[in-house]
């Protein structure tokens, strides 16, 4: 594979940051184009990088895709030898200046390096061929409008991103109108997408994160007591709770809905909540305050005693500074996420040298994530074509840094039979993660 990048300030940033690898290899070649400056006609944007994977040596049949894949403007056979995916990422190479880098452009670049990392071992499996359009979204609306009209974009089949919820709700519109396929790698957002099941959502919502805990909590700790603990300006996500319950035909949890100015529990009685023989189970749906949670915390370890309890919350507590773990190992406490490296696993280890061989840094969650969609796509492409949208429902897969599990959703929360169309497709895949000794760690 031949690099060779046209557009300075970008190719100052990657030089800088990732030190990208460009010895020539066998892989395919590359034909980049700047972006042209805002202000420009907005169909003159150009696609900042372009990847053309060659053909393998002994290349598979193209997969014929069914009547209900049928591109715009096309009749007869539906078959093709090469799929345009678009890349939708803020690199924000307008804000770089010489000697700087912003802050907010590692995200792309991460994101950008594990999926050249996935298309560079694609290609070596010999996969069907793909050709990547690298798209630079900027962060105002004008600038990925702009993306959005340009006509080169069109010409995909599939895109990647974009990472901002506004932008995300754009792109789906455009998508829909346009039919194509739109793979959403960040956004946890729901209901972005109506009657659109090409749209597919990665990261799990936070109903998906409700729900994982409620199902665990009912068949983990059935000996137990239960109560859903939140501020009056959070009580709006407890219905999450409740709805899988009542869905599956068990017993609603109990309440515990406190002002929203609260600032400890010293003068709250958490006797009623403790059983003989019973666990005391609190699940937190929040995340906005470290100190509410750790009031909680000290209030329930000191009034606890012998009685068994455990505390579930959400995944921004991993990132909590102000909680001492010992609170966390004496009060049992399980959070969500919805992913989890093992960083002792080889997979990981040869991504990771991977990763450094060719840009001098470690991969962080969103190098993991880029890999991750793109071998997915990439399979799921050589399996179905362009009508795995169709196919995605119980095709699980397990990857490096999480799992796709994809289900369907109804944005009126009524599960319909197989006649009702369904919105969207969401990644439903949640880990429970549990206070061990030297961190949060997957529950057996």
């Amino acid at each position: 594979m031949k690099i060779n990048f046209l557009l300075p300030v970008f190719c100052w940033i990657f030089l800088a940051l990732f030190a990208i690898d460009c010895t020539p290899r066998r892989i395919g070649a590359v034909d980049t184009r700047p972006p042209v400056k805002p202000g420009t006609k907005p169909n003159k944007y150009e696609p900042i990088d372009t990847v053309r994977w060659t053909d393998p040596a002994n290349p598979k049949p193209p997969i014929q895709n069914g009547p209900g894949r049928r591109p715009n403007n096309e009749t007869g056979n539906f078959s093709k030898e090469t799929y345009r995916v678009a890349l939708l990422l803020p690199f924000l190479t307008n804000q770089a200046q010489e000697g700087t880098v912003p802050e907010k452009s590692k995200l792309g670049l991460q994101f950008y390096t594990g999926v050249k990392i996935a298309l560079e071992a694609h290609s070596k499996a010999g996969g069907p061929n793909i050709q990547l359009d690298v798209y630079d979204t900027q962060a105002s609306d004008a600038d990925f409008q702009a993306v959005l009209n340009n006509r080169n974009l069109a010409k995909a089949q599939v895109l990647v991103g974009p990472i901002r919820n506004a932008h995300v709700q754009r792109a789906a519109e455009w998508a829909k109108t346009n039919r194509k396929i739109l793979i959403s790698p960040e956004s946890p957002s729901s209901g972005i997408a109506t009657q659109q099941p090409d749209f597919i959502q990665i990261n799990p919502s936070l109903r998906a994160h409700c729900e994982m805990i409620a199902q665990y909590v009912n068949a983990r700790m059935k000996n137990s007591t239960v109560t859903l603990l939140c501020k009056q300006k959070e009580a709006d996500r407890l219905p999450y709770f409740q709805d899988y319950l009542k869905a599956i035909g068990a017993a609603a949890y109990g309440e515990m809905i406190v002002p929203d100015e609260t600032l400890n529990f010293d003068k709250t009685n958490f006797a009623p909540f403790f059983k003989p023989g019973k666990t005391a189970v609190f699940i937190l749906p929040t995340w906005a305050s470290q100190d509410f949670v750790m009031a909680f915390f000290r209030k329930l370890k000191a009034v606890k005693g012998n009685n068994a309890v455990a505390v579930f919350g959400m995944p921004q507590w991993k990132n909590f500074e102000s909680i001492d773990p010992e609170y966390l190992l004496a009060l049992n406490v399980h959070i969500t996420a919805a992913s989890y490296i093992a960083y002792q696993s080889p997979e990981i280890q040869a991504f990771q040298q991977a990763f450094y061989d060719k840009t001098g840094t470690i991969p962080d969650e969103d190098g993991f994530n880029g890999y991750d969609i793109t071998r997915w796509l990439c399979t799921m492409l050589g399996n179905h074509g362009l009508s795995f949208p169709e196919r995605l429902q119980g095709n699980d897969q397990h990857l490096l840094h999480g799992n796709f599990h994809m289900v369907p959703v109804f944005n009126d929360g009524v599960v319909g039979d197989a006649f009702k169309p369904y919105d969207y497709m969401e990644n439903k895949f949640v880990h429970i993660l549990q206070f061990k000794k030297y961190g949060f760690e997957p529950v057996e």
